[in-house]
This record gives structure tokens, sequence and C-alpha cells, in this order.
């Protein structure tokens, strides 16, 4: 790793402990410094602020979780029950690590710019996986599409109804087995 990436995720690491601790509105850029071992001009240096922080290191986690989700179905031949169980599995550990930032989920979520910005990076990393785990399906003779641009369509659809399914569970209710009930409509229909 280089050494900016380095300092990079040591201060994404700090601001983590310091969101879960103080929330985004009570944090401060000295107590993710101290908390880093870093002087302020260092956090600085790379963010310009602590909102460029907690987006990026919300941005970390959620690559994270979605990459540890991927994995743990890519064993599964049919990409039908593949779909389904990775969107289970990936909207189970949202819940379980938008429940350990409660206090900054509660903050934000009045904040239209901020669910805006992290919407749309929810979409840049899901459509392109389910692309091409419909394309698998496709092949398979699991799906089928009339072109491209249909697939493609597919795609788009899955991840905005993930995306909203996210925010629906981690935002409106505290209702986990939805998240089964979700992952079911999706794979299945009604």
């Amino acid at each position: 790793m280089h050494k900016d990436e380095e300092v990079q995720l040591e201060i994404l690491e700090a601001a983590k402990r310091i969101f879960q601790k103080w929330g985004l509105k009570k944090a401060t850029m000295e107590d993710i410094a101290a908390e880093a071992g870093k002087a302020k001009s260092t956090l600085y240096y790379y963010y310009k602020s602590k909102e460029e922080i907690f987006d990026a290191a919300v941005m970390k986690e959620i690559s994270t979780i979605l990459l540890h989700a991927r994995a743990g179905v890519a064993a599964i031949a049919s990409p039908k029950q593949r779909l389904k169980n990775y969107v289970a599995a990936s909207l189970t550990e949202l819940k379980k690590y938008a429940m350990m930032y409660i206090i900054v989920w509660k903050e934000i979520r009045g904040k239209q710019q901020s669910m805006q910005k992290l919407n749309a990076r929810l979409e840049a990393l899901e459509q392109s996986y389910y692309k091409e785990v419909l394309a698998q399906g496709a092949a398979a003779g699991e799906f089928s599409f009339k072109d491209e641009n249909e697939l493609d369509a597919y795609a788009k659809t899955m991840a905005g109804i993930v995306r909203s399914l996210f925010f629906y569970l981690f935002l409106d209710t505290d209702e986990t087995e939805q998240i089964d009930i979700a992952a079911n409509l999706i794979a299945n229909g009604i």
C-alpha cells in the first residue's frame, strides 16, 4: 500500500470511531486528528471537511460490505439464487453497519444532498454486479432479455429497487424480517 493510502486509511478508521461515538454533528476535525494521531493539517491535506471524511468512510465501509456479500455468494451456481442470496446478504450486512452508526443515520436522514450522494454511489456499485449476474442467468436460460439495452435496463432497475429497499429498511423501519421478504420478492416475484 502506498504511503498516502496508509495515511488515508488511518484517518478513515479513526473517523469511524469518532463518528460512532459522537455522531457527525458533534465530531470535529480535531477529534478525528487526535484519534488518528495526526496533525489537523494532515487531515486537511487529504480531505476538505469532516463531511468529506464521512463520505469517504461510508463508501469504504459499503464497498467492503458489498465485496464480502459478493464473495459469500460466488460459489452459488444458479444466477437466480445468487441474486436472491446476494440481495439478502448485502441488505443484512448494510443493516448491521447502519445500526453501528445509528447516531449518524438519524442526523443525515433529512439531509437531501447527503442522501442523494449516497444513493448515486450505491447505484454505481451495484448496477455492474447485477448486469453481470443477469447476463450469466440469461446465458444459463434462467432469464431472458431481448437485447443488451433491456439487460442494462433490468440491471439499473434492480439497483434502484435495492437502493430503495436500503433506504426504506434502514431509515424508515426497524423490521429486520422484511429483508428476507424483499430478497424473496426480487428473486421469485409474488
